[in-house]
């Protein structure tokens, strides 16, 4: 956790992020097992469970969203860190690290819930999938980042050096 992008509060938001999506898609299995004796209860459960891949797919993009928007905040933290040396293989082989094991952390709760039921895994599988895919696409933001230190060094040698002429 030391050197990790993200602080104990950003892994608690990714994990509840993450973790309402998964028991989004367990909850809307679990309707699918419900016999409700209800007329009225049965037709509201029935539109859900048509659109269950809607959304699903709705909230999952709202997750991708919110990570995204989590890894810009970091920029500037990235930044830093190459600049005191770190590279950006080390940041950013750590960030696909702690994204993966909180995955893998919020995928097993609701795969053990799952097994006792009986519901059907492929859903959540599905989306831990696309979590990673997801997680693989913005590591190369993270390189990305390394121009802008090269850029900002440079910036700043230009500047010093018109400073320099200035001078003269």
């Amino acid at each position: 956790m030391k050197k990790s992008l993200f602080r104990r509060t950003d892994m608690s938001e990714l994990c509840i992020a993450y973790m309402f999506c998964f028991s989004l898609n367990m909850l809307l299995d679990f309707a699918k097992t419900l016999d409700p004796d209800a007329y009225i209860l049965k037709a509201f459960l029935k539109n859900f469970i048509d659109c269950q891949t809607l959304i699903v797919s709705l909230f999952t993009s709202i997750v991708i969203v919110f990570h995204y928007q989590m890894l810009e905040r970091k920029k500037t933290e990235i930044f830093c860190r190459i600049l005191v040396g770190g590279t950006v293989s080390d940041i950013t082989i750590r960030y696909m690290l702690d994204c993966i094991v909180v995955i893998l952390f919020v995928y097993l709760l609701p795969a053990l819930v799952n097994l006792r039921p009986g519901f059907n895994l492929a859903g959540n599988f599905y989306l831990v999938l696309i979590f990673v895919a997801y997680i693989l696409i913005s590591a190369r933001k993270v390189r990305k980042y390394e121009n802008l230190s090269v850029m900002s060094a440079a910036q700043k040698s230009q500047r010093q050096g018109k400073r320099a002429s200035s001078r003269l």
